[in-house]
């Protein structure tokens, strides 16, 4: 039977992508909030914290998913 540490050695464990690096920063800068990014189902699930912000990036998706190069799928809601 193989020992816990060797069973957990083994497995890769994925590495959160530059993208949400990228997109944290990207809403930090310009418009001085913070907002949580995940990666989930092959999309990008970013949080913010209130409606109008959110609606803002909704607008505005287009735009970062081309100057940010990202890949998935970019999803924004409210409640960060």
């Amino acid at each position: 039977m193989d020992s816990l540490q060797k069973i957990l050695g083994s497995r890769k464990i994925a590495q959160a992508p530059d993208e949400i690096k990228q997109i944290q920063d990207y809403i930090k800068r310009r418009y001085g909030s913070p907002c949580k990014v995940k990666l989930q189902r092959g999309a990008l699930i970013v949080s913010v914290p209130n409606s109008g912000l959110a609606a803002t990036l909704q607008l505005e998706r287009q735009l970062m998913v081309d100057k940010l190069k990202i890949k998935d799928k970019l999803v924004v809601r409210t409640g960060g």
